[in-house]
């Protein structure tokens, strides 16, 4: 490994902190002990609240479980790690109607000890738990920044699992009742065809139209919600689609203002709120010009 980083020098060298093993033939063999959040300054609007999301993150992890986890600064946030000391939750009665509930931990986790401020398009998983080792260089940063260094060592004690259990379960119970609520919410609003077929035709056609104005409002009124929850399409693909789409959109008309801050907190909304799409004739009422072009074509 030493000798695949320098022959890199040092640029984005990382580890898995999972072994290769962790399933078989979808048995779980290995259990959640290692958890990672990643706190991204792209999700804050400067580095003072990068800050305060670290410190509020170190405080819940002490009050919580009485950790003390390594935090890294990358570049571009900082890589909290913290282990534990963990079972495999699929051996036990109580998660066995749960899919996958020791990958689940490790997202739920990362999102309870940062207070909900963690990356949402960060996902953790057994396979992809990549973290950075600390001297080795971050390519996505500016050369004066870009050096991982460590913020803060572990103290080298494990927290029992069994402290995050409890309000573990309770998501998952809790997840499981919205995912139900949001289905009937989508019957109720498109019908079961939109359900079945995760498509609203005039939404797919504003996503190949670019626009002139009304761009805030469609992010975060109409595609955000639609891509979150109608197509159920992940955070990093959302993120991108809506990116593409702007950028057609500034070839229209050109605009100062970085979108990237809104579309993440769009998309962030549309997940927590479970928040879906404005209906065609809200539209009409609230972007008549926009609402009369996307019917043409609609139809053409």
């Amino acid at each position: 490994m030493i000798k695949e980083y320098e022959d890199s020098n040092l640029l984005d060298c990382k580890v898995n902190a999972y072994p290769s093993y962790t399933e078989y033939k979808g048995i779980q063999r290995y259990p959640p002990n290692f958890i990672f959040a990643d706190l991204d300054l792209s999700t804050f609007k400067n580095s003072e609240a990068l800050e305060r999301a670290l410190q509020t993150t170190l405080k819940i992890i002490r009050i919580k479980i009485n950790g003390y986890p390594t935090v890294l600064w990358t570049g571009n946030g900082y890589h909290i790690y913290q282990p534990i000391d963990a079972v495999i939750l699929e051996e036990f009665t109580e998660f066995n109607e749960f899919e996958n509930p020791s990958l689940k931990f490790l997202r739920f986790t990362e999102n309870k000890l940062t207070g909900g401020k963690s990356d949402p398009s960060h996902n953790p998983s057994f396979k992809s738990c990549m973290i950075r080792i600390p001297g080795s260089y971050n390519s996505k940063c500016s050369r004066d920044k870009n050096e991982v260094k460590i913020y803060q060592r572990w103290d080298g004690y494990r927290p029992p699992i069994s402290l995050l259990l409890g309000s573990f379960h309770a998501y998952l119970v809790d997840q499981k009742i919205k995912e139900m609520k949001l289905k009937k919410k989508i019957e109720k609003r498109y019908g079961s065809t939109v359900g079945q077929s995760n498509s609203i035709l005039w939404i797919e056609t504003l996503l190949k139209t670019p626009i002139e104005d009304y761009r805030k409002n469609a992010i975060a009124l109409i595609l955000a919600p639609y891509l979150i929850n109608i197509k159920k399409t992940s955070y990093d693909e959302a993120f991108r689609l809506i990116s593409v789409w702007l950028e057609k959109c500034n070839e229209v008309r050109a605009l100062s203002p970085n979108f990237s801050y809104r579309i993440r907190y769009s998309l962030n909304t549309a997940m927590r709120k479970q928040q879906l799409p404005m209906k065609l004739s809200t539209l009409e009422n609230k972007n008549k010009e926009l609402h009369t072009l996307l019917a043409q074509k609609k139809k053409a």
